[in-house]
């Protein structure tokens, strides 16, 4: 998958130009192609990496970022940061603090989860999670169904809840590469 992600796009690079690149081909293969799959394995490897941490804290091997609502809250705070940008609110400079609005509506998710679970068993921490998880998508639907209508800017930030990476750079790709090394380094020290 990795060589047709270098492959196929917007526009088709010839396989020959793979290892040799000129051109427009070798942009797009350095700036465009290969930091968006840069990005793309290091997110995939960030969310395994959560869904075992989260199964081992909670010690129920069904439990994941998308199912124990973590991930759903966090889209609701990614969503409710350009809600206050969109209203033009005296506090909208948020928009600045989204990743931390994020991670804090997440972690507020998975807390929830876990008050839930505590009361009613192992699988209670599941269907809790999932409750959890389909209030905070539901919120998410909600918010964006209503500025649908007024603010036109609404289909990118669906796309990218739905996992757009379209826009990401080396920048983009030597953040989240610390972050992942982070991550690893230490949730396999404990």
């Amino acid at each position: 998958s990795f060589l047709l992600g270098l492959l196929y796009g917007d526009v088709t690079i010839p396989i020959s130009e793979i290892f040799h690149p000129s051109g427009v081909y070798a942009y797009i293969l350095l700036n465009i192609r290969l930091p968006t799959l840069t990005v793309a394995i290091l997110i995939g490897a960030i969310l395994s990496t959560s869904g075992a941490v989260l199964q081992m804290l909670l010690r129920n091997p069904l439990v994941d970022p998308y199912i124990s609502g973590t991930a759903s809250g966090g889209a609701f705070g990614a969503v409710i940061t350009y809600l206050l940008l969109m209203l033009n609110l005296p506090f909208s400079w948020i928009i600045y603090f989204q990743p931390f609005v994020a991670f804090f509506t997440a972690t507020l998710a998975t807390l929830i989860t876990i008050m839930i679970g505590k009361k009613s068993g192992y699988l209670g921490l599941v269907i809790g999670g999932v409750l959890v998880s389909f209030i905070f998508s539901s919120l998410v639907t909600v918010i964006l169904s209503v500025m649908s209508a007024k603010y036109p800017q609404i289909p990118p930030l669906t796309f990218w809840l739905l996992g757009d990476i379209s826009v990401v750079g080396w920048f983009n790709a030597i953040i989240l590469s610390l972050f992942a090394i982070l991550l690893l380094y230490f949730s396999l020290s404990n």
